[in-house]
């Protein structure tokens, strides 16, 4: 693959998260695919390794955004098999509040398949707008 076609593929997955097709979504990651989230809010950060695992977290997700979350993908970048990306989430909270967070990803790729991801957004906010 090229980079555009790595970063399509990123593109296309985060998009599927975006919509709650897992199908596609985990139709392009490899079956020991780990997720982590630095810091320590309850069940957000942590490792998460396994579709079974992310299929659990992003149940969580959906049940916070009942109405579902935004992204904007203001850019990507792409060096070897690493494919970044930098979006700002949306959506209203199950608590009444709005919620809007910046967040970087980092996606590595084995071959054609998603084999890590790493987030990066500012858990503080996160937990005072969806736990409080």
């Amino acid at each position: 693959m090229n980079s555009e076609q790595k970063k399509a593929l990123v593109t296309e997955t985060w998009t599927a998260f975006g919509k709650g097709d897992m199908k596609t979504a985990f139709a392009n990651m490899s079956d020991n695919v780990s997720w982590v989230v630095p810091g320590t809010t309850p069940n957000v950060s942590g490792l998460k390794r396994g579709k079974d695992e992310i299929l659990k977290f992003m149940s969580g997700v959906g049940q916070i955004f009942p109405e579902g979350l935004n992204s904007e993908i203001r850019k990507t970048f792409c060096d070897g098999d690493t494919v970044i990306i930098e979006l700002t989430n949306r959506g209203k909270v199950s608590n009444g509040k709005t919620y809007e967070n910046e967040y970087c990803f980092i996606f590595e790729l084995e071959g054609d398949k998603i084999r890590r991801i790493r987030e990066y957004v500012d858990t503080q906010k996160a937990k005072e707008i969806l736990f409080s």
